[in-house]
Order: C-alpha cells, then sequence, then structure tokens
C-alpha cells in the first residue's frame, strides 16, 4: 500500500496512506491529509492514484512543491521519490507505487537528505551595541549640559552684572 512518510522536522515519521482516488494535502482542515506547518499551504498540493501508479500536482502553493529537489507542477511519482512540501520532506513508498525506470528491483536505494538548518541572521543594525555608543552618550549629555550652564550664566550672570554696575 502506497504512504507518504514524513523525513525530517517535527512531523519526522508521520505516515499517511494514500487509499483515496485523489487526496489532498495542506494545512487547512479539510484536506484528507491536514500537515501543521507553516511552510505549507492551505490547501498545497494533491496526489491523483491511477492504474498507472501516482501522480503529484501543485495547487498554487506560496512554498511549492519539489520532487528529487526539481520544482514541480505536475509529475509522476516513482517509489522512493523524496517530495518537498514547503520545508516538510517526505517520501513516497509501497509496492503499489512504480519504481523509475532507472532503478533495478535487485539494487536497493539509500536515500540521503542534505537540508540546510532554519537560522536567522541577526540585521548588522540590530547587531550587538558597543561600549563606544554608550561613550557618544555620555560625550553629548556633558555637551548638552556644559551648553546649558553657559546660557545660564550668560544670561542670569549678565543680567546681575549689568544691574550692579
Amino acid at each position: 500500500m502506497a504512504c507518504l512518510t514524513v523525513l525530517d522536522g517535527s512531523l519526522k515519521g508521520q505516515r499517511f496512506t494514500l487509499t483515496l482516488p485523489l487526496t489532498r494535502i495542506g494545512r487547512r482542515e479539510g484536506n484528507d491529509w491536514v500537515v501543521q506547518d507553516g511552510s505549507i499551504s492551505g490547501t498545497h498540493c494533491e496526489i491523483e492514484k491511477s492504474d498507472d501508479g501516482f501522480l503529484i500536482r501543485d495547487l498554487g502553493s506560496t512554498n511549492g512543491t519539489k520532487v528529487n529537489n526539481v520544482t514541480i507542477k505536475e509529475k509522476a511519482l516513482s517509489r522512493n521519490d523524496i517530495i518537498l512540501l514547503g520545508e516538510v520532506p517526505m517520501m513516497i513508498e509501497g509496492d503499489d507505487v512504480p519504481q523509475s525506470e532507472k532503478e533495478s528491483a535487485a539494487v536497493p536505494r539509500t536515500t540521503i537528505i542534505i537540508q540546510p538548518k532554519r537560522t536567522l541572521e541577526t540585521p548588522k543594525e540590530f547587531g550587538k551595541k558597543t561600549n563606544s555608543n554608550k561613550l557618544w552618550v555620555a560625550v553629548i549629555v556633558v555637551l548638552v549640559l556644559v551648553i546649558a550652564y553657559l546660557l545660564v550664566q550668560l544670561f542670569v550672570g549678565g543680567g546681575a552684572t549689568g544691574a550692579g554696575g
């Protein structure tokens, strides 16, 4: 029986058996397989089962659908193909999934998935502040106080000198 198995991430190990003639996959309730991941669209793709095998069709998803690292709109699936829905990798398996023409039944297939880790770089303008920023603030505060003192002395001191003379 054909099934999809999630290979990595928080959903790793989840399996879904493809028993329906048409299976819709997406994040929104009402799909045949609801996959709760932010990189998957509300209704992301569908997999159609026929006498010839399985056909995957992207339904205009935001983050796209890839099969064996190639972005697709529609593609026939072969056993052990790696499907990437958004950022969720899965493999199609099962005796009723046809083998690819390149794959020999006598040679087992080993799949290695290499994905970059999800890291967010902090923009430089939001990076760690240095002590030089604090020094500039202190210099500006001192200058403002000196100017304020000189202005007070000029107006108050100058007015007192003029009245006494």
